[in-house]
């Protein structure tokens, strides 16, 4: 047994507890941090979206409509939003201050900001060229007819030869679209496709019965054209060419699902409605990138954003005889084996398009030759949206998937379609790390949230004709704010993020203050009637501005969440 003498007990007790405030302490003090954002999530939110039986949304439901089940378990809904429309209305301009502390310009309103991102991302890994041309057509024209002041789009493609990052400009988007051509492909000899690669490692290839085996050894006859003795070697070089197929279709699957992945975590850094649009013919997801997808699906619903899917092959036929290049004509069975597999990948792939959306509060465009009215439809946010959110009981932070259903006993012919489930963290989260990802989560967001009133008020200083100084006052009602009692004082720290995003909706710097109250008695009533102001300023370049500011309580744990638009000259 250790004993700790009395000078290091006293010292412990010390670092425990508070130092007295003596009476001469300033009652409020400001210190500058740098913001640091957690990504964990304590809280799991769910995009629901209801469709009747002519696919139209629902909208008008309550909290009272939903029931959601973690693992079978019914769960409290401790969140829960209904939103008509996820576009928000521009903000009014911001204030200036009538008389600035010191000289300068009133900031002038910003005339056009970006309230909706969109990113538009095109498999040039799968779709093919008759394909790949009418989405290119179809995008053009959407672009150029159906793109708002307020909209920002950005183009990216699944191979990463092409991307054009978030813009207004119309010709730069249209010229990027004419550079995005299919990726060309090695043929493998016999070409088993993916889908049967799978199919033929999922059963006992070496087992005669296994029909997906059974047909790749039979194309490996017909494409190598093995005759006689030669054909004993066709089940090993089958199985090898299956076994190459099918670790470079996961490979390749799994860096598309990276790619999307870190797009929505791109897009969260977003001050709007964040949208991507999948223009793809779809895949086939195999069980052991499933995890990856569903990583895919939560990261997305953390940073609120919609994955929407559109399938360019419209309303697909499948082929009389799928193409087998450089090989003899099947024979009639093999022909109707090939047919039946390619019906099957055809509806997986669709299948996978769907669960993405639907995972993401999004919608699935399918079986459409319409792509120009499917582009309109998904650029816009669903018609009805519900969130909801609730804190797992007992959650473990072991990493684990957690399956949900969302069920509405009331409605009769609805369908819903919500995300799958989730992962649980890997590790608990403490509160500093919640107040953090609380803080990120409103800073990216166009929401207003009055929980504390604050007001903000701008003003700008040119240094030169291009350098300028910008500075935000955001006022303070501290009536709203939980003070407690301590060493004589009411006490409550106050934290206050002011990031800034140019004109295309990119974050251009952030500054994060902590306001450290320590009121007395005597002062409360007038600190509680007049507010307090906090300063933020920042060095810019002339330009249209937007300002999210952030407030956060610690005695409370209350948010306020306000916007301003600034342009400078």
């Amino acid at each position: 047994m250790r004993f700790l003498s009395l000078g290091v007990l006293a010292a412990a007790l010390a670092a425990q507890t508070p130092a007295p405030v003596a009476n001469d302490a300033p009652e409020v003090t400001t210190r500058d941090e740098t913001p640091t954002f957690q990504s964990k999530v304590s809280m799991v939110r769910v995009p629901v979206v209801v469709r009747d039986h002519s696919g139209k949304a629902v909208g008008g439901l309550t909290k009272d409509d939903f029931q959601i089940y973690d693992k079978g378990k019914l769960q409290h809904l401790s969140l829960f939003s209904a939103e008509g429309s996820a576009v928000p209305k521009p903000k009014a301009a911001a204030e200036a201050p009538a008389e600035p502390a010191t000289p300068g310009e009133p900031a002038k309103p910003a005339t056009v900001l970006p309230t909706r991102f969109t990113a538009y991302v095109f498999d040039d890994l799968n779709l093919d060229v008759g394909d790949l041309m009418q989405a290119r057509l179809a995008a053009t024209k959407h672009m150029q007819q159906e793109l708002r002041p307020t909209d920002r789009a950005a183009i990216y493609t699944l191979s990463g030869h092409l991307s054009i990052e978030f813009t207004d400009d119309r010709a730069l988007l249209q010229a990027a679209l004419l550079k995005i051509m299919p990726t060309p492909h090695s043929h493998d000899m016999p070409p088993i496709s993916y889908f049967l690669a799978e199919q033929v490692e999922k059963g006992d290839d070496r087992n005669t019965n296994n029909p997906a085996f059974g047909l790749a050894v039979s194309e490996t006859i017909l494409c190598l054209h093995l005759d006689g003795p030669a054909a004993v070697a066709a089940p090993d070089i089958a199985r090898s060419t299956a076994r190459q197929v099918q670790m470079e279709g996961q490979r390749q699957l799994r860096n598309t699902l990276l790619m999307l992945k870190t797009l929505a975590g791109r897009l969260a850094a977003m001050p709007g409605d964040r949208n991507i649009i999948l223009v793809s013919s779809g895949f086939y997801l195999a069980d052991d990138v499933r995890s990856d997808m569903a990583q895919l699906i939560d990261r997305a619903v953390r940073a609120g954003v919609i994955i929407n899917t559109l399938d360019a092959r419209g309303v697909y036929v499948g082929e009389v005889v799928p193409d087998l290049p450089g090989c003899s004509p099947p024979p009639a069975p093999m022909e109707e084996q090939l047919r039946q597999y390619d019906d099957q990948e055809s509806i997986a792939k669709g299948l996978t398009l769907d669960e993405l959306a639907d995972g993401t509060g999004g919608t699935p465009f399918r079986n459409n030759n319409d792509l120009f009215a499917g582009f309109n439809s998904l650029a816009a946010p669903p018609e009805h949206i519900y969130y909801l959110g609730f804190y797992p009981e007992n959650l473990k932070p072991d990493g684990s998937y957690h399956a949900l259903k969302v069920k509405l006993p009331g409605q009769k012919g609805v369908a819903v379609k919500a995300r799958k489930g989730y992962w649980a963290p890997s590790h608990a989260e403490d509160e500093a790390a919640q107040s953090s990802r609380e803080i990120q989560e409103a800073v990216f967001s166009r929401d207003e949230v009055r929980d504390l009133p604050i007001d903000l008020h701008t003003q700008f200083f040119k240094a030169t004709d291009e350098d300028a100084r910008l500075k935000v006052i955001t006022h303070l009602d501290l009536r709203a704010a939980r003070f407690r009692k301590e060493e004589g004082r009411n006490r409550d720290d106050v934290t206050l993020v002011c990031a800034l995003f140019d004109r295309n909706g990119n974050f251009v710097k952030g500054m994060q203050k902590v306001v450290e109250l320590r009121l007395r008695d005597e002062s409360m009533p007038a600190r509680l009637t007049n507010g307090i102001d906090v300063g933020a300023e920042f060095d810019v370049k002339t330009g249209a501005y937007m300002i999210r500011v952030v407030v956060r309580d610690a005695g409370g744990r209350q948010l306020a969440a306000a916007n301003a638009a600034a342009e400078i000259p």
